[in-house]
C-alpha cells in the first residue's frame, strides 16, 4: 500500500505545462486548491496576489520551510499583508490561440 502524501500533488497542468500543487486544504470544510508552483526563491507578495485575485478566487499562503512538505494555509482579513511567504491564486491557464 502506497504511503499519504501530505505535501499534496505535484503535477503539471494538462493544457499549459505549468507546474501545479494540488492538495486539501483545511480540517473540517476542506476544499482542494490547485495552484500554480513558483520556484521558491520568487517573491510573491501577499498584496499583489490579492489584487491579482478574481471574485471567485482565494488567496493562499506557501511558507517554504526546511525540512517540511509544501502545505498551503489559509488567507483572510488578518493576514499580515508583509508576510514574507509566497502567495499565490488558483491555476489558470494563460490565454493561447488555437491557430
Amino acid at each position: 500500500m502506497a504511503g499519504r502524501t501530505r505535501g499534496g500533488a505535484h503535477t503539471q497542468c494538462p493544457a499549459c505545462g505549468h507546474p501545479l500543487l494540488s492538495q486539501s486544504v483545511g480540517q473540517v470544510a476542506a476544499i482542494t486548491a490547485t495552484v500554480t508552483l513558483h520556484p521558491a526563491e520568487e517573491r510573491l507578495p501577499y498584496p499583489q496576489a490579492a489584487a491579482r485575485r478574481t471574485p471567485n478566487d482565494l488567496v493562499w499562503c506557501l511558507p517554504r520551510l526546511p525540512y517540511r512538505a509544501l502545505r498551503l494555509r489559509w488567507t483572510g482579513p488578518r493576514h499580515p499583508p508583509d508576510c514574507p511567504h509566497q502567495h499565490l491564486t488558483t491555476h489558470k491557464c494563460p490565454p493561447t490561440t488555437l491557430f
